[in-house]
């Protein structure tokens, strides 16, 4: 875009990047776009690269005068990208510039300031509220660098211009003096360091049962101003394959870029997987493929897998109908009398059943629930008349037992040999 001679100096950057992985040290640029932005919120012009070393694209090093330009003396804002920031440094650093501390500005902070009452604070959730237009949703593929890179400018736009009547946010004028009294220097001061392989294609994302806006829904019940942006980032490296339990180790190098300690940023973690886990429980989505799944995730955040299935067993209704009464004397019981589908789920989850995504529980399921909630059998041999049924609900209705329907001679009611599922301890389930 070319530079609009109404327009003023510029001084921020509004910044957008896509990197190969969560290793500062070792990650790569792939691609980068940078929207310049004046004081009073209006766009002066834009840019983008595609990098790669080899000849088809351009390589950083062809371009790093360009972002000298670009950026020096100019506040770097993103909406969550302290990460691909990070990575451009250690990239230019090892092509051998001495770069000076950027001075960044970060739009989910902001956003806490300037649009308080939003639950989700994902970009395409900020512009919406404040009226930016974004092209493709903020949603991948859609989203390229240089759409987000837009988005972030008019949000920034509208921040600067206070559209919404809040007051100004002190950090949103002082980023641009720090990054004024630091320019970059002229190029670099030292030899380029052996040349980097360039890594491979990512593997798919460990989340397909449990991606999309559950995500986000618990980012929004467990994240404060200081946490959100750690946790947006880690979902997003989730959904996108960035983060398994095979690149899980790299996590250290997040945290300190959100001024967390390693305590602090554990603990988010955990309260961010055990929501993750009550979620699935709450939709009834912990059959074996999401359980499997919430394991992987359990692996890649560091959190023990015994925190997916002791909610699961603890999700067990305590009013499910009691074996013992009062007396210690066994008491009959029909469990589908009392237990909803999704209780009969748990009870089979807990107890170690192999309960894949039905629409409806399988009929061996709901068979050996009854069956386990039922007065035990007396089978000992008796002299006498022949044993009368004991009173009960009346004949066909939902709270008569099968075998009580079987005896009273129900005729509508197909008698089906269904197999017993062997049930292993509590807490061994199958996987």
């Amino acid at each position: 875009m070319a530079r609009d001679g109404r327009v003023g100096k510029p001084a921020y950057a509004a910044v957008s990047t896509r990197v190969t992985g969560i290793e500062v040290a070792r990650s790569r640029l792939r691609e980068i776009a940078v929207v310049r932005v004046d004081e009073q919120g209006v766009v002066v012009d834009e840019w983008s690269a595609v990098l790669h070393p080899d000849g088809a694209w351009i390589a950083l090093a062809d371009v790093a005068a360009t972002l000298r330009e670009r950026l020096s003396q100019l506040a770097i804002v993103t909406h969550n990208g302290r990460l691909g920031v990070e990575v451009l440094r250690a990239e230019l650093a090892h092509l051998g510039w001495d770069l000076p501390p950027f001075a960044q500005l970060s739009m989910i902070d902001a956003s806490y300031h300037y649009l308080p009452g939003l639950k989700h604070r994902r970009l395409s959730d900020c512009c919406t509220a404040a009226g930016v237009a974004m092209v493709g949703g903020g949603i991948p593929p859609n989203s390229t660098p240089v759409n987000e890179a837009r988005a972030v400018a008019g949000l920034l736009g509208r921040f600067v211009q206070s559209a919404s009547g809040v007051p100004d946010l002190p950090e949103l004028l002082q980023v641009t003096l720090r990054a004024w009294v630091y320019p970059w220097p002229e190029g670099p001061g030292r030899a380029a360091g052996p040349a980097r392989p360039w890594p491979g294609r990512r593997g798919p994302g460990i989340l397909t049962t449990l991606a999309g806006q559950p995500l986000a829904d618990a980012i929004a019940v467990v994240a404060d101003v200081h946490t959100h942006g750690y946790l947006a980032l880690i979902a997003e490296m989730l959904h996108d394959g960035r983060l398994t339990p095979e690149t899980s180790a790299h996590l250290a190098d997040i945290a300190p870029l959100y001024r967390l300690t390693p305590e602090a940023a554990s603990d988010v973690r955990h309260r961010f997987f055990d929501t993750l886990v009550h979620q699935a429980i709450e939709a009834d989505r912990y059959h074996l493929e999401a359980r499997q799944e919430l394991w992987r995730v359990a692996d890649t955040l560091g959190c023990p897998r015994d925190a997916v299935i002791e909610p699961i067993v603890e999700a067990t209704p305590v009013e499910f109908p009691k074996l013992v009464d009062e007396s210690g004397a066994k008491k009959p019981t029909d469990g589908r009398n009392r237990a909803t589908p999704a209780q009969m789920r748990a009870w089979a989850i807990a107890n170690g059943f192999d309960v894949e995504g039905y629409i409806r529980l399988p009929w061996s399921i709901v068979r050996a629930f009854e069956e386990a909630h039922a007065a035990p059998v007396d089978r000992t041999p008796r002299q006498g008349p022949p044993e009368e049924l004991p009173e009960g609900p009346p004949s066909g209705s939902a709270a008569t037992p099968a075998r009580a329907r079987h005896r009273a001679g129900e005729a509508d009611v197909p008698q089906l040999d269904f197999d017993r599922l062997e049930t292993p301890p509590i807490g061994n389930p199958v996987v």
